[in-house]
């Protein structure tokens, strides 16, 4: 089931934004269309796409998005879509939303033009239906979105990572985006598009709803079902990224019994699976886990404290009610 099914009003015109995207990635042709409708036909949340729509909403009333805000809609999710192929490539990973990874049954080159594809279809849309304000703020945020994922290469391995510096890097890998779309549907849908109060709540809303999802995104590859998940647990740590549970953990390993396993996970040497259950454990006895829960409910509650500066309405309910459902989900 959709995540929007139960908000019918929203499905509405996410389904509106997949027309787009449908029509955009079908126009190359060929191989390069079939790798794109490869991804974009997996289950997607449309998350970014949705608090656009939604921002919008709540600035027009409650009424159905224009064509503009679906346009921008569909721009922002295939920015993010280009970014999960150059991230999988990146981190070799070998899945994504439960299927191979479109670098695995592609090729690395391919999957690097198609990622390239989308970067510039996004742009030529916000090009097209954006004020200019707008478009001048995509830039610098795909700046920062590139130099998270420089920070993240860069950090690989290091096992003296703040939980401040892993704060930054999610910031710029998700909030970033999660604030952009809101920002970009509340300012699209105000008439003089003026960057004001309910704006500059929706934004703040946006980041803080980015953080929490990053955080409970790094807990579901730690503990979370692999069949609920679509890809193998500790992905991530396979991989060298370092996130907050093992951060936390960390803190309170003076024999530096934990770094050792960490270090042989990263070198793929020994029993990998089952050192990834020891390390599972020790996260889940030392507290790690639950307090690293503790802090994507704080930045939860930091979004809901916000949602209660915006005007009453459905569309307000229905963000409070997705607030939830991002903090609890198991996928």
């Amino acid at each position: 089931m959709s995540f929007w099914a139960p908000f019918p009003e929203i499905q509405q015109d996410l389904d509106r934004v997949r027309s787009v995207i449908d029509s955009e990635i079908s126009t190359p042709g060929g191989i390069v269309s079939q790798g794109l409708g490869d991804l974009a036909r997996r289950d997607a949340k449309l998350l970014r796409p949705g608090f656009t729509v939604l921002a919008a909403r709540i600035r027009n009333g409650g009424n159905p998005a224009s064509e503009g805000i679906v346009h921008l809609a569909a721009a922002i999710e295939m920015l993010h879509m280009a970014s999960l192929i150059h991230d999988d490539i990146v981190d070799n990973a070998a899945t994504r939303r439960g299927q191979e990874a479109l670098h695995v049954t592609h090729g690395s080159r391919l999957a690097v033009l198609l990622g390239d594809f989308l970067f510039a279809r996004s742009f030529t849309l916000v090009a097209e239906h954006a004020r200019s304000s707008n478009a001048r703020v995509l830039s610098p945020s795909v700046a920062r979105l590139v130099s998270a994922a420089i920070a993240e290469v860069n950090d690989q391995g290091q096992l003296d990572l703040s939980p401040r510096r892993y704060l930054h890097r999610i910031v710029g890998k998700t909030a970033i985006l999660f604030a952009l779309s809101f920002h970009v549907g509340a300012v699209e849908s105000t008439p003089t598009g003026e960057d004001d109060r309910v704006v500059q709540t929706l934004r703040r809303i946006g980041y803080n709803l980015g953080v929490g999802f990053q955080i409970v995104d790094d807990l579901l590859d730690i503990s979370g079902d692999p069949a609920k998940t679509g890809k193998p647990r500790g992905t991530d740590l396979r991989s060298g990224i370092i996130t907050l549970p093992l951060i936390v953990a960390l803190q309170q390993d003076p024999k530096n019994e934990l770094s050792g396993m960490v270090r042989e996970i990263r070198r793929g040497r020994g029993h990998v699976d089952r050192l990834l259950e020891q390390v599972t454990r020790r996260l889940e006895q030392s507290g790690a886990l639950s307090a690293t829960a503790a802090v994507a409910e704080r930045y939860t509650h930091r979004a809901n404290r916000e949602l209660m500066r915006l005007p009453l309405g459905r569309d307000r309910e229905i963000l409070g009610s997705v607030a939830v459902r991002l903090l609890q989900r198991s996928a």
